[in-house]
């Protein structure tokens, strides 16, 4: 990869339910980078576009949803243009994947050790003793190093925390340049879910990573992400740097959100709540699609769809920061 080329960049994906001539997008018209280093944060609610858009970066989108338009270049490869036996060589080598939940994402058949003895042999090659012990060295990076060197032990075995470490030694086993963590705390406890982001960041910072964070928890994206890009119904609405985000949102949506965090400590207050539900992907709405939810709304709101300007900064609001008169 060339200096000053984007780990990952993708630009102008579009991602739908296709059935003959009918088109329903699911994802429009979504634009970013990654650099190396650099940790982007996805936030929004369930239904967005954040878990379809890392799916489509992996090739693995679901039976009847498809790349509509748009292209995804990982490392300066084109993966769009890729055929499948070529795409699959990449994943697990060229970009690692920790998923949700660990327990279903580990076989249940197989031992911790084993797994990533078979993934860096599938696409590394080497001696399996030589893979055993790149599996052992990287389960020693990731706090485990009991589990390194005791007898390989299967994921049920193991707590929560443990599962999803091995799962980032597995995703980190080929020396990936970019990681799409995909709600990699959601099922772990306050403490463990530091602990596991601290590792993410460390691991981040050591081996030049770029990372890719899908989150529901907002403070973990203040805490470690470098930007925040924000996507509502299947349409990015906000980008920019994570410290700035959190003190001064410019779009109506992300103001929302940011408001919506609950006060530590509690101050017995009602938590702020963001009225009506997200636009399902048959809903046709003019406009802009936050415009029947939105406090601010005006006119124009109803008829002008609004864009997102160049990468950095930008904003998909035609009165960014400016309540209604």
């Amino acid at each position: 990869m060339t200096a000053g080329e984007a780990a990952l960049a993708v630009s102008g994906l579009t991602l739908g339910l296709a059935s003959g001539h009918a088109r329903q997008p699911l994802v429009e018209d979504l634009s970013f980078r990654i650099g190396r280093g650099e940790m982007l944060a996805f936030v929004g609610e369930s239904g967005s576009g954040k878990s379809l858009t890392a799916a489509a970066i992996f090739g693995l989108l679901p039976p009847g949803i498809r790349r509509m338009a748009g292209a995804i270049r990982v490392g300066g490869t084109e993966l769009t243009a890729l055929p499948e036996r070529a795409l699959r060589a990449r994943r697990g080598r060229d970009m690692g994947l920790v998923f949700q939940n660990p327990l279903t994402a580990l076989s249940p058949s197989l031992g911790v050790q084993a797994q990533i003895v078979e993934t860096y042999r599938v696409h590394k090659g080497g001696t399996r003793e030589a893979a055993r012990g790149r599996a052992r060295a990287l389960l020693t990076e990731v706090g485990l190093s009991a589990l390194a060197a005791g007898p390989d032990r299967y994921p049920h075995q193991l707590s929560g925390g443990m599962r999803q470490r091995v799962m980032i030694a597995l995703a980190l086993a080929c020396d990936p340049g970019l990681l799409i963590a995909d709600e990699p705390t959601t099922a772990l406890d306050t403490l463990i879910q530091v602990q596991i982001m601290d590792l993410l960041t460390r691991l981040q910072r050591e081996r030049g990573l770029a990372v890719l964070f899908i989150t529901h928890d907002l403070r973990l994206a203040a805490r470690y992400a470098d930007r925040i890009l924000v996507l509502y119904a299947g349409r990015a609405v906000e980008e920019g740097d994570a410290a700035s985000f959190f003190i001064a949102p410019r779009h109506p949506y992300s103001r929302a959100l940011r408001d919506a965090i609950p006060p530590v400590p509690a101050d017995g207050r009602r938590l702020a709540e963001i009225p009506g539900q997200p636009p399902g992907p048959q809903t046709r709405i003019e406009g802009c699609r936050f415009a029947p939810r939105c406090p601010d709304v005006r006119d124009d709101c109803r008829r002008v769809v609004p864009t997102m300007g160049p990468l950095g900064v930008r904003v998909a609001c035609l009165h960014p920061g400016a309540p209604a008169p």
